[in-house]
């Protein structure tokens, strides 16, 4: 079975000795397209190459007794300088998108302190406020403590980066 690298690169169909790929890299990047087709056509073991530029489609007619599915899949990586995008780290959508709203949260308190407050601070004093309120009430460890200890993390996170 070979890897989708979702917005890198993805297998749309897979038979014996015929593989469709689809990448945006390709779409109306002809200097690429010709690299790629060129390259290609020189392994053996090829029997066709075709490119649609329009929606960024490569089918690809091969010999698997010649070369493996898997292997040709890292070349057509390797030959349109995918390698390092795919392997890459990405955060999810759903991560970037709860950045972006901490990020606006912490702008809005910026500015409504008027530059006293960030998002950081203010949960990091919330968090000393109760900590000290639950050690004074109950001197128990560890629900104060732990509160103590979050608002420490908060406010010494960027140090260590």
């Amino acid at each position: 079975m070979l890897q989708n690298f979702y917005g890198v690169i993805q297998v749309k169909h897979y038979q014996n000795g015929r593989l469709r790929l689809q990448t945006d890299a390709l779409k109306e990047n002809e200097e690429l397209e010709q690299e790629f087709l060129n390259n290609m056509r020189q392994l053996s073991g090829i029997h066709s190459v075709s490119v649609n530029s329009i929606i960024g489609s490569i089918l690809i007619y091969f010999d698997e007794k010649i070369i493996e599915s898997s292997f040709l899949y890292l070349i057509v990586l390797k030959l349109l300088h995918l390698e390092e995008e795919a392997l890459k780290n990405k955060p999810g959508k759903v991560k970037k998108m709860l950045k972006q709203a901490f990020e606006s949260v912490d702008m809005a308190i910026y500015n409504k302190s008027r530059g006293y407050l960030d998002l950081k601070t203010l949960v990091a004093g919330i968090f000393a406020f109760y900590g000290i309120k639950k050690l004074r009430q109950f001197p128990k460890l560890p629900t104060g403590a732990t509160l103590l200890w979050w608002a420490f993390i908060f406010l010494s996170e960027g140090k260590r980066k």
